[in-house]
């Protein structure tokens, strides 16, 4: 991972680079439906591009999930490999603001500062080289998770997932199950299946696209399924 030091960062937006060297595309773009146990229980939307600094590409993703009567705004700066570089989180409960969270990467460890209306904390805890970032109730940071899994080949293998709100790394196992066909905005799609093995034997299950693009996740510990709400352009 990138050795970078705490920025003092005052809006909750992970900056794009200025000039005639940062080259911006975006890569993804859309919202999801949130179920829980067959409700409608939310929506996020998200975009995430691609920008060049200079020699090195890295990828920016922002997004808005309303879930639970909560509002969480993630900001994610990932390298050409999909490790993150820095985070951040702002989380809402109407107009009060429960939780802002800004974490770093640098050195084999994961950094994070949260401030909240009880006072302000930091931690660290060691992160691997090769993680990738995917914070709790974040659904289109699946997408790193995926192109990660899609190095991996056909046979899989363990992917270490930093998760910034519980403060930890975890160990999940991705294997790629039989195609399939499902139904996005009415029209059917062919999909690839990616099966992600918590380490208490919970599964995820997480839908993508020829392009890694997420078309829809299923959480069955939580009852939750997240699907696109259209095609990716």
């Amino acid at each position: 991972m990138r050795t970078l030091g705490f920025l003092c960062m005052t809006a909750l937006a992970v900056p794009m680079p200025s000039g005639a060297a940062a080259q911006v595309s975006v890569i993804d773009e859309g919202s999801f439906t949130i179920m829980r146990n067959g409700a409608r229980s939310g929506r996020e939307t998200f975009t995430i591009r691609r920008t060049g600094l200079g020699a090195v590409d890295a990828y920016v993703a922002n997004g808005s999930t309303d879930l639970d009567g909560r509002r969480l705004v993630p900001a994610l700066q990932a390298d050409a490999d999909f490790s993150p570089i820095k985070y951040q989180l702002e989380v809402r409960k109407g107009d009060d603001v429960l939780e802002r969270l800004k974490g770093i990467a640098g050195r084999d460890r994961f950094s994070t500062q949260v401030r909240t209306t009880k006072g302000e904390s930091t931690r660290e805890f060691i992160a691997a080289d090769n993680a990738v970032l995917l914070d709790d109730d974040v659904f289109h940071q699946y997408y790193f998770v995926a192109q990660r899994a899609q190095k991996l080949g056909a046979a899989g293998g363990a992917i270490p997932i930093i998760i910034p709100q519980r403060a930890e790394q975890q160990m999940l196992h991705a294997k790629w199950d039989a195609d399939e066909t499902i139904t996005i905005a009415g029209r059917p799609v062919t999909a690839r299946h990616l099966v992600l093995t918590e380490p208490a034997g919970a599964s995820q299950n997480v839908w993508v696209d020829a392009a890694g693009h997420v078309l829809k996740v299923s959480i069955d510990s939580r009852g939750l399924v997240i699907q696109r709400d259209q095609l990716p352009h």
